[in-house]
């Protein structure tokens, strides 16, 4: 790396922490400037700062850019080079296209392994429930293990159930697969996963990471990193998944994105099968094996061959899905939960809503309550059907 590059570097690290991950607006300053060190040095650090730092900064960023020294960025990357961490930044040639056209791309992504050419080859993300029947599960595994056997990437959030039969499938198949963590590479997380994360990058793929060294999970970065499992992906298959679920947020995002949605075959019984038939109502393509995911990408990349399609129900026995027997409940919708059941600042954040979308930051400054937490509580407004979202975390009265 050129000293060039490093000052670079530090400048995207160090708009992270002032406008944090998730914002659009490191990508916004690095458009108009042309790089992240010329917006630093002219707008924030130069002649005119006070101007400038009045002018295009927020309350809370200001105060972040004042207390943040130049050392915590260089203390960043020495971490990531002890732990074999590449940093990547919409200034990389290496950064990907597909993340680097969302609305909001990471300011810098970290990464624990191989990158695949995501822009050149079919990725596909593969979501849904933590509690999925062990149908759902079977059969997700084997559908990746058919993507990977294709030269496919698949894409998943290294949690259990549905993510972790993605990445497994995968992986059995000798392919290679990505993991999206809702945490810094290496913060301790779902420990039983451990062996299997290894495995990702040891295998060909990677761990990748928009939370710097030393970042546990909170609850709200599951929502950030969720734009990313659709944001690297052509399409996203949804496993299982209840109306009310952060796997139906990932749809959402993919959505924004203009991402393919599938979903497997729907088993009427299955406890989530609510969150299916919306996703069929709403236009996704229903799937029995990988080609039927695949052939909606073999004009986009002409060097990729379609499988010929080997649908699950044509496995053979040992590998197929198995089906409940008898149905574990009715699949009806849950009632919505009253205001009143939620938690408080779910009220707070509720009353300061209104039918015209607001930013996160005008609703923290209408409520008085930090960053982190409405994010926080908008996602559990979310989950609760009170609040709708938008791109740009933007948030509306929901219901």
């Amino acid at each position: 790396m050129t000293a060039e590059e490093e000052r670079e570097l530090l400048y995207w690290l160090l708009a992270q922490q002032i406008f944090g991950c998730g914002s659009a607006q490191p990508m916004h300053f690095f458009q108009l400037y042309g790089s992240m060190a010329a917006f630093f040095e002219q707008a924030l650090f130069g002649p005119k700062r006070e101007l400038y730092r009045e002018t295009l900064l927020k309350k809370g960023e200001k105060s972040r850019l004042e207390s943040i020294r130049p050392e915590s960025c260089r203390k960043i990357l020495s971490q990531c080079q002890e732990q074999g961490i590449t940093l990547l930044t919409p200034a990389s040639p290496s950064f990907p296209d597909c993340l680097r056209h969302i609305a909001n791309p990471p300011a810098v992504l970290y990464c624990k392994g191989e990158l695949p050419p995501v822009d050149e080859i079919p990725t596909i993300a593969v979501v849904g429930s933590r509690k999925a029947s062990l149908g759902s599960v079977q059969a997700t595994r084997v559908l990746c293990r058919q993507l990977a056997e294709a030269g496919a990437v698949v894409v998943s959030g290294g949690a259990l159930g549905v993510d972790a039969a993605a990445h497994e499938g995968a992986l059995d198949a000798g392919g290679r697969t990505l993991c999206l963590l809702p945490c810094a590479i290496g913060a301790p997380y779902l420990s039983s996963k451990a062996k299997l994360r290894r495995r990702i990058f040891e295998q060909g793929g990677a761990l990748l990471s928009e939370f710097p060294p030393g970042t546990e999970v909170q609850k709200w970065h599951f929502d950030v990193r969720n734009r990313l499992i659709s944001g690297l992906s052509c399409g996203v298959l949804v496993s299982e998944a209840g109306v009310k679920s952060g796997t139906m947020l990932t749809v959402r995002h993919a959505t924004e994105q203009n991402r393919e949605v599938f979903t497997l075959l729907l088993d009427v019984w299955a406890k989530n099968a609510e969150g299916i038939l919306q996703l069929l109502w709403d236009g996704a393509k229903p799937v029995s094996c990988a080609a039927d995911i695949l052939t909606e990408y073999q004009g986009r990349f002409p060097a990729f061959r379609v499988p010929q399609r080997a649908p699950l129900s044509e496995m053979p026995p040992e590998e197929r899905p198995q089906a409940p027997t008898e149905p574990s409940s009715s699949p009806l919708k849950a009632a919505k939960p009253s205001i009143s059941a939620l938690s408080p600042g779910a009220q707070r954040l509720y009353g300061a809503l209104s039918a015209q979308p607001a930013t996160a930051e005008e609703l923290s400054y209408r409520t008085g309550l930090p960053m982190k937490e409405i994010l926080e509580i908008a996602l559990e407004l979310e989950l609760a059907g009170k609040l709708r979202s938008f791109s740009g975390r933007r948030y509306a009265k929901g219901g």
